[in-house]
């Protein structure tokens, strides 16, 4: 038996200080695939599978995924575990997600034997300099190749998952080093941590904010206290609220003073932008897209600050723990400004974007018909298709992680295992994932994993028979030379019942809407599959 709490224990194995390391850190899933490498750590998984449970998933890249979206929606950290080579490899789109997302996933690699590393024998899964495979999508990566180092590679392996911005950590263990016995303390959980806030960037900060006279808020994904304080912000500043696709739900649709995911084809949501003297960027980095609007941005991050390459803008960042950031700015405005943008002028925008919104058919009677049937704590997950883009834009959310995207990486397959990984860490929560033909088919062997351990994730599955994008653009763009684009898909619902899955077939808004209620009120993995045909751009 292992107790944890910084006490003296017994010699054990690395792989058991590992796993009791997770535990002591309130890990209680994990997902991955076993193999050669690994076995000490599975058996490890094993001694303490009371305590932490282990989902073995079809693919690497699922896993990924699916430590991803556990991520999102815990405001912790998700763990994959993969063997080496293509193990990692297969699973580098979820971590690259993650990345983009600034999701904490902690990746745990097995490794070969640690003589064999660098000299390039063709041992099994071996890569030449292995650790650099996914630096550029990780914020830290290390081989823990000596026992006698353990304690403090645990040590900071958990300060970089917990410390600043969030990203991925990758570690990797070779195989015989995970079996050696070690002294080992299991450390207290690592709390987490911020850089110091400057008090002289503060104070030009505030200076700004109450200096300005027509404030915009642009809110990336946060955790509910952040989402009580952005909400206390704007209304002491009356700024207009937009939100990134991760920022949806940080504040309340239903607020005189939101706005929400600017609308591509909206002037005046532009005008908006344009017209502000400040935009106060929180927790995300500002679109390329729109930057030419703005001139004067404060960037409220957790520590690295965002740097824009155009020279029109003058930005000023603050590093911190955002909330504690806003508070103090929040406590040092002294009164409400009356100046701001006019309710009238919010309105108008309001009416022009949903004017917009209602012209894209038929992808919003869609989006309308998910929504009018979803309980306000739905947490739906848009992937990369033509009722997802929709969905960034118009479907309404009341909390604040009650929607996931896949971020700037824009990944076909990453949204139904991160839907999983979601359902994992919100088990009484409806989770709905939106899915393309195309991209749903990248893990739609996921849909084992899911019957496997009863993850009740709906999956709407929207069916043109293409790459949707593509294959429109190759026809509108390029004088009808397809190529490539066009798919010829395997029955749906055939596929999910052979996994054991519910699974129907609709065509309308109306259909969709019937059954997807059905899903909601069941109790098991479910899949609609939506007949559509080709739908014209929303951008």
């Amino acid at each position: 038996m292992y107790f944890d709490g910084n006490i003296n224990m017994p010699l054990m194995t690395v792989a058991d200080a590992i796993v009791s390391s997770l535990v002591a850190n309130k890990c209680q899933h994990v997902f991955g695939i076993p193999g050669v490498q690994i076995y000490e750590l599975m058996d490890a998984f094993y001694k303490r599978s009371d305590q932490i449970t282990f989902i073995s998933t079809r693919h690497e890249q699922g896993a990924a995924y699916m430590a991803n979206g556990y991520s999102h929606i815990t405001n912790d950290f998700g763990v994959a575990v993969v063997v080496p080579g293509p193990g990692l490899m297969n699973a580098s789109a979820g971590i690259g997600t993650a990345y983009a997302s600034t999701n904490s996933v902690l990746i745990i690699s097995g490794q070969i034997a640690k003589h064999l590393i660098g000299y390039s024998t063709g041992a099994l899964h071996e890569v030449d300099n292995h650790e650099t495979l996914v630096q550029q999508v990780t914020k830290w990566s290390q081989v823990f190749d000596s026992p006698d180092n353990l304690q403090l590679d645990i040590k900071n392996t958990f300060d970089h998952l917990k410390s600043g911005i969030t990203l991925p950590v990758e570690i990797e263990i070779p195989e015989d080093v995970l079996g050696q016995k070690v002294d080992f303390d299991i450390p207290p959980k690592t709390e987490k941590s911020f850089p110091k806030i400057d008090s002289n960037t503060l104070h030009t900060v505030i200076e700004k904010i109450s200096q300005s006279e027509r404030p915009l808020l642009w809110v990336g994904a946060g955790n509910n206290k952040g989402k009580q304080l952005i909400h206390t912000l704007a209304e002491l500043i009356q700024s207009p609220v937009i939100t990134t696709g991760n920022g949806k739900g940080m504040m309340d649709n239903d607020h005189d003073l939101y706005i929400g995911y600017p609308v591509n084809k909206c002037k005046d949501i532009d005008d908006l932008i344009k017209e502000s003297d400040l935009i106060i960027s929180i927790g995300t980095r500002l679109p390329e897209y729109k930057l030419h609007l703005m001139e004067d941005v404060i960037d409220i991050v957790s520590s690295k600050p965002n740097h824009y390459r155009q020279s029109n803008i003058n930005n000023t960042s603050i590093s911190g723990n955002p909330n504690n950031t806003l508070e103090l700015i929040i406590n040092s405005i002294n009164k409400p400004k009356t100046n701001s943008f006019s309710k009238l002028e919010i309105q108008q925008v309001k009416k022009s974007r949903d004017l917009v919104l209602n012209s894209m058919e038929p992808q919003i009677s869609f989006v309308k018909a998910i929504s009018s049937v979803a309980p306000k704590d739905t947490i739906l997950v848009e992937g990369v298709n033509q009722i997802g883009y929709v969905c960034r834009w118009a479907f309404p959310v009341h909390t604040h992680n009650g929607y996931i995207t896949s971020s700037y990486f824009g990944n076909l397959g990453y949204a139904y295992p991160t839907a999983l990984g979601a359902k994992v860490a919100a088990p009484d929560r409806p989770v709905i994932c939106i899915s393309g033909d195309g991209g749903f088919l990248y893990n739609s062997q996921e849909m084992n994993t899911a019957v496997n351990y009863g993850i009740n994730v709906i999956a709407v599955v929207f069916n043109d028979q293409a790459y949707g994008n593509v294959h429109r653009d190759q026809i509108q763009k390029y004088d009808n030379r397809v190529i490539g684009s066009k798919l010829k898909n395997p029955d749906f619902v055939k596929l999910a019942n052979s996994y054991g899955m519910h699974a129907v077939k609709v065509s309308t808004p109306e259909e969709l809407k019937l059954e997807l209620q059905k899903a909601i009120n069941s109790r098991g993995p479910y899949l609609i599959e939506v007949t559509v045909g080709m739908m014209p751009s929303p951008w």
